[in-house]
């Protein structure tokens, strides 16, 4: 038997894989993914890469359809866990289009060769707390999976796109689908280009971090172990049909701007607030920005998932990931 993951050389997409080559060793793993510049094949660990029984690595685009359904029946695939997709939104202000190739047409590539294929048990879509829109400054009621969707921003809108087709196939076919809605992601190996690894390097390499708009956008972010964990626990307990949050704790929410701080403080313990601050400069806003993504993960917790890492621990554990490599000779 059979999983295939799509973006598996990505972030998330890879931890995903090598937590599920340990927990399922009676389960062969289909690694389909386009290597774009933030993927790298060795985040797979290594064993993993070696062992050509249970993992095979496709260098393909999901919206190559001919592919794709080759590739669900040569290796007889039951699950699908979709991550593939574009997903920095700052790139989908200038480049929307191609986030609707990638996000939207894949994902319906994807799922139309899923459908005639006809034996999945379950598929698994990666969406967005975005696709909600903003929760306006002083309003503290959690968004809902039943919640309305208000995308604000076009990477936001094609994930929101995507979702409804998932949904659709999920009534119209009666495929097994589950589809999450996730906030921020942080931790290592994370391409610099995300908020929390990109001030990380900048901020070790010597560099002053960069911050759009005035900083107090809030957003939450959740370790990367932890959302492993939810992605294994929706796998074992999902069912079809259902939407589930994936949401940090509230001591995991931080301003943009304080998240600045932080983590200048985490690695120049010894600086005063006249150093951080000259460390810091602030830049236009983009086009729209939304103020907070606020959700609850109640549903999820139902399940017997919980986000456990703090966001400190979780910062120290990337800061000295990144310092690691930096020390090492190479500059991400």
């Amino acid at each position: 038997m059979s999983i295939l993951v799509t973006g598996g050389c990505g972030f998330i997409g890879s931890n995903f894989i090598n937590r599920i080559y340990i927990d399922y060793p009676n389960l062969a793993i289909v690694n389909v993914d386009k290597i774009s510049y933030c993927s790298n094949k060795k985040r797979i660990d290594a064993e993993i890469r070696q062992d050509a029984k249970r993992y095979a690595l496709y260098e393909e685009n999901i919206n190559n359809y001919e592919k794709i359904f080759e590739i669900l029946n040569t290796h007889q695939v039951a699950f699908v866990v979709h991550f593939a997709a574009q997903s920095h939104v700052q790139n989908s202000f200038a480049d929307s289009l191609h986030f609707t190739e990638d996000n939207v047409k894949g994902t319906h590539t994807l799922l139309e060769a899923c459908r005639l294929y006809g034996k999945i048990k379950k598929f698994i879509h990666c969406s967005t707390d975005e696709v909600y829109g903003e929760t306006p400054l002083g309003n503290n009621q959690q968004k809902l999976e039943t919640s309305m969707m208000c995308p604000t921003n076009p990477y936001a809108a094609t994930k929101a796109g995507a979702e409804l087709i998932a949904t659709s196939y999920f009534y119209s076919y009666k495929m097994p689908i589950c589809i999450t809605r996730g906030n921020n992601v942080y931790g290592p190996h994370q391409f610099p280009e995300k908020v929390i690894p990109l001030f990380v390097t900048r901020l070790l390499n010597g560099t002053n971090v960069n911050i759009q708009g005035s900083g107090s956008a809030t957003r939450g972010f959740l370790y990367i172990d932890d959302v492993v964990n939810a992605f294994i626990t929706i796998f074992d307990k999902g069912e079809p049909g259902q939407v589930y949050n994936i949401g940090c704790e509230e001591g995991n929410e931080i301003t943009i701007k304080d998240l600045a701080l932080t983590l200048g403080k985490l690695i120049f313990p010894a600086s005063d607030e006249q150093f951080l601050d000259k460390k810091i400069h602030f830049i236009e806003d983009r086009p729209f920005n939304d103020h907070r993504y606020y959700i609850s993960s109640d549903k999820l917790k139902n399940l017997g998932w919980n986000s456990a890492t703090p966001l400190s621990e979780g910062l120290k554990k990337t800061i000295d990931f990144y310092k690691n490599i930096i020390d090492s000779g190479n500059i991400p």
